[in-house]
């Protein structure tokens, strides 16, 4: 119950108490000084009227007509005349109602009505007058005033109410401001608040404002020590960028994927006579050097030039490595790199016209990294010996029919195998420790012809066609079908292009208005690590947006940019799911432990679930759950 209410029922309670004490002594004194009042007029009465009938010879008619007169004011219940020897000689009764005062008021305050007696003269004989009075008059004045009374208690009500209402009102301000600001800390948003006037309140306001700051650090401290924890396993020391054994085993990821990430470029480039460097300028010398080529290469992970993905790293001594999803972008990317390596030397004194070879590939789903990278190492030797050292495409290497022949493949069937309604999804288990489902996830499938392919095939190439947002849709409303049958929450991927503009958002919103309200809010959307960090406002946006509907919003393959660590609170998922990167082998794998539990950890004060990815055995599962994911995916638990 509000305060406001409270109040009002306060002022209501107070009023009837003191309108019942009122009533009661104000009745009780009232009754008694008019009951006095009323004897002493009735008394008066009595007298004058004897001494009027003692000034003339009584004649018992005429008598008779003036008593009788007297009945008629309706204010005598009775009037009585006796002759010397005490015989009646006249009476009579007043039946005319006094009053109109409800008979409850006239029982609950009883204004005695006793008789006055007068004696009439004549000559020696004493005749007597007996009057007996209504209490009509007494009860109406009493009555009058009760309801004056009432009726002032009932303004003095209204008008405390009301002037309490305001008060508290703005008494409350700081409060509510108080309220608001835990529920900001809940949804892990760290605001402060004025500190106000009232010394109860300002107390109360600074102990939150001291709350959410702690709140804010302690997150902070955790999700810097995650950070610091990846930096020190992931990194290279002396450039910063990714280590050999961290970006593999990132590219294998990338490769296995079903989603737009399964197809893109990589560069590599190699700094020539490394060694010669060393020996020339000094080893602390060509460290700096390599320090600042490692912080300008790492801006191609962040700027957003070369797709929603794009991952740097030092393969060894002089060979660095870019992994991007970007669309045809290969030999962009190499020479993007070669230029800004060139750029670093010569800021240093050193002559990186022809001291940078550069070589370039496009991968797409079930590429293998090894033998990728094997052809890039070929491609890198043939720059190296020409003239200039200019980017080799490594295509030349490979198969350079394969992409363009798949290109053409999908150019003539993708788009018609979306209008045609030829997607379905594949539902797989996230369970929980026990067994039980936590969700089932959907897969994309795309038949052509008689033949289906999943989504690590077709993906891409519905980016490269400019079919996001219909292939968007086209999940949204499978999904929609599927939860018509089925009973558990059922959560789909979404592409990158869902959360660029408004447009997806705002026809996803007239789809679930015109869904059952009872199955709206088992749906669960998911969006990648890469996609939300590439557009956070979208992600932000979308949040708020299915809020009303109960819809959850995760981000999945967590755990390739560190930076997203400092985001988690901001952006307020409803979960995570690390990446099999990070969950495959936990059972032996001391360093991916490390980062579940602390993943885990950071996620669990934050208040968002944490699931684990692509666990492929029962022993890494049962290891996931000793870490503290509440749910798993993968071989595992299907």
């Amino acid at each position: 119950m509000s305060l406001l209410k409270r109040l009002w029922i306060s002022i209501g309670a107070l009023l009837v108490t003191v309108f019942a004490v009122t009533l009661t002594v104000f009745g009780l004194s009232g009754s008694a000084a008019l009951e006095q009042q009323l004897a002493i007029e009735t008394e008066n009465t009595a007298r004058t009227l004897a001494l009027v009938l003692s000034a003339q010879e009584l004649d018992p008619v005429v008598a008779e007509i003036q008593l009788s007169t007297i009945t008629n004011l309706s204010e005598f219940e009775a009037v009585e005349l006796r002759d010397p020897q005490n015989n009646v000689v006249f009476v009579a009764q007043n039946t005319t109602p006094a009053t109109r005062v409800p008979d409850w008021f006239q029982r609950l305050f009883e204004v005695s009505t006793a008789p006055a007696s007068a004696p009439i003269q004549q000559g020696w004989d004493t005749w007597e007058l007996k009057l007996t009075p209504f209490g009509g008059s007494a009860y109406d004045e009493l009555w009058t005033a009760t309801k004056r009374s009432a009726f002032a208690l009932l303004v003095a009500f209204f008008a405390a109410g009301l002037i309490g209402q305001v008060l508290l009102s703005k008494l409350l301000i700081p409060l509510g401001q108080v309220v608001a600001q835990a529920a900001a800390i809940g949804q892990r948003r760290f605001t402060k608040i004025a500190i106000p006037n009232t010394r109860e309140f300002a107390d109360v306001a600074r102990s939150m404002n001291e709350l959410s700051q702690r709140v804010q650090t302690m997150l902070s401290d955790e999700a810097q020590l995650l950070k610091d924890k990846k930096a020190s396993s992931d990194l290279d020391e002396i450039t910063g960028l990714l280590n050999r054994e961290t970006l593999v085993e990132q590219f294998n990821a990338k490769l296995s994927r079903e989603n737009e990430e399964a197809l893109g470029s990589v560069g590599l480039i190699r700094i020539l006579g490394l060694a010669d460097m060393n020996r020339e300028y000094g080893r602390g010398v060509i460290d700096n050097v390599l320090s600042d080529v490692g912080e300008e290469l790492n801006k191609l992970s962040s700027d957003g030039s070369y797709g929603s993905y794009c991952s740097v790293g030092r393969m060894n001594g002089a060979d660095i490595c870019a992994v991007a999803t970007s669309e045809n972008n290969a030999k962009n990317l190499a020479n993007s790199m070669q230029r800004q390596v060139r750029e670093v030397l010569t800021r240093h004194g050193i002559d990186g016209t022809e001291s940078v070879a550069a070589a370039c590939i496009e991968y797409e789903y079930g590429d293998s990294a090894s033998d990728l990278l094997s052809v890039l190492d070929s491609a890198l030797a043939q720059s190296e010996l020409q003239a200039g050292v200019p980017v080799v495409p490594a295509q030349q290497y490979a198969n350079p029919e394969s992409v363009q022949s798949r290109k053409r493949f999908w150019q003539q069937n993708l788009a018609t195998a979306l209008s045609e309604g030829r997607l379905s999804l594949s539902w797989f288990p996230v369970k929980r420790k026990d067994g039980t489902v936590l969700h089932l996830e959907g897969m994309a499938r795309i038949t052509v012809g008689d033949e289906e392919f999943n989504a690590g095939q077709f993906m891409p190439w519905v980016f490269r066609l400019g079919l996001g947002h219909e292939f968007d849709q086209n999940v949204v409303k499978c999904a929609i079908e599927s939860l018509k049958t089925k009973d558990e929450r059922l959560h789909i991927n979404l592409s990158s292009n869902s959360l660029r503009g408004n447009s997806f958002a705002n026809w996803l919103e007239r789809q679930l208005k015109q869904t059952n309200t009872s199955i709206v809010g088992r749906l669960g959307l998911e969006l990648s690590e890469s996609a939300v960090l590439a557009s956070k406002t979208g992600f932000e946006d979308l949040i708020s947006r299915m809020a009303p509907y109960n819809i959850q919003v995760g981000i999945e393959h967590m755990g390739y940019r560190a930076e997203i660590i400092a985001e988690l609170a901001r952006l307020g998922p409803t979960y995570l799911k690390l990446d099999s990167l990070y969950t495959q082998g936990l059972s032996t794998n001391e360093g991916n432990r490390s980062v579940v539990s602390s993943f885990s950890a950071v996620a669990k004060s934050l208040g968002i679930e944490c699931i684990g990815e692509g666990v492929n055995t029962a022993a890494d599962g049962d290891m996931a759950f000793s870490l503290g994911v509440s749910g798993i995916s993968g071989r595992a638990v299907e």
